[in-house]
């Protein structure tokens, strides 16, 4: 008896061995992001959706900032996070005239690939970048929709704007006043600047201390607080574009990868990536239950 007990727990044993998901076989992929909000929703997004199709996944969001995770990614200790085109273009690249997001990506994806050996998935349509904004209602009084018509309307003698800016994009020549300034061709007035952090930017246009603020595209309190960005119809600001960043081993081990994430990254438009953020940012939602519905939404995920 104890011997064909013993056969057939042999059996049961070989065959649960061999109906093992092939998608877990392979490494366990750390996926990580830096600590703000868009990236803890980018960063559950990727999680959930490996988890949701079988991968064996390890959360370390949250980790740091680029200087930090691009060493993890490079060394090994993480597989894959949301770079921002622009992040890597300006500062490690040095190239600050490249304003279209499509050729921005593809000189990024080439030089890390060629310098780093790190590989970048699609881009989403989004572009967290620099912006100006206005409260809707106002923008709408004085017919604003563009930088341009703001840059007319201030050579135009209208009443006095009041802009609302940190110092650092107050002085930053490359994407800051200075070029915003030189490009459209006009001047904000230096009397009636006001200077804050960049988190109460938001708060001086939403509280009428100011008619113009300096922001960040896709942050949820444009929607909340209903702003507009004005059009940079010049292309002054660099594009920031996020993709998932991702070792080459990774793409080995899972080749259908790019295509699997690129199904939500593709949908990420402005509009949509300021929505979710807001969604936390305002309505208090943890940033893997909006990632989480935003999938189910796509049909992605359960």
């Amino acid at each position: 008896m104890g011997v064909i007990v013993s056969l057939v727990l042999a059996a049961i044993l070989l065959a649960g061995c061999g109906s093992t998901d092939t998608s877990a076989e392979g490494p366990t992929i750390t996926v990580s992001s830096k600590a703000w909000t868009e990236q803890f929703i980018l960063g559950s997004m990727l999680i959930e959706i490996l988890e949701a199709n079988g991968y064996p996944v390890e959360d370390q969001l949250g980790l740091g900032e680029t200087p930090t995770l691009r060493p993890a990614l490079k060394s090994g200790q993480i597989d894959v996070y949301w770079e921002y085109t622009g992040s890597i273009l300006v500062p490690e690249m040095g190239v600050e005239d490249i304003k279209e997001a499509e050729e921005a990506f593809n000189m990024v994806k080439e030089w890390d690939k060629e310098e780093n050996d790190i590989e970048w998935l699609d881009y989403a349509p989004a572009n967290n970048t620099y912006t100006l904004m206005m409260k809707g209602e106002r923008a709408k009084a004085l017919g604003i929709e563009s930088i341009s018509d703001l840059a007319d309307y201030i050579n135009g003698g209208g009443e006095d704007i009041v802009l609302a800016t940190n110092i650092e994009f107050f002085e930053r020549e490359e994407d800051g006043i200075p070029g915003v300034e030189k490009t459209y061709s006009f001047e904000f007035d230096r009397d009636s600047m006001v200077f804050v952090t960049t988190g109460l930017t938001y708060d001086a246009l939403r509280n009428d201390d100011a008619d113009v603020a300096m922001g960040f595209a896709t942050d949820g309190r444009i929607p909340a607080f209903g702003f507009i960005n004005l059009e940079d119809n010049k292309n002054f600001f660099p594009v920031y574009n996020p993709a998932p960043t991702i070792r080459p081993e990774i793409i080995e081990a899972y080749p259908e990868l790019p295509d699997l994430i690129k199904q939500a990254s593709e949908k990420l438009d402005d509009t949509t990536l300021a929505e979710l953020n807001r969604r936390v940012d305002m309505d208090k939602e943890e940033p893997e239950d909006v990632a989480h519905g935003f999938l189910v939404e796509l049909g992605l995920i359960d």
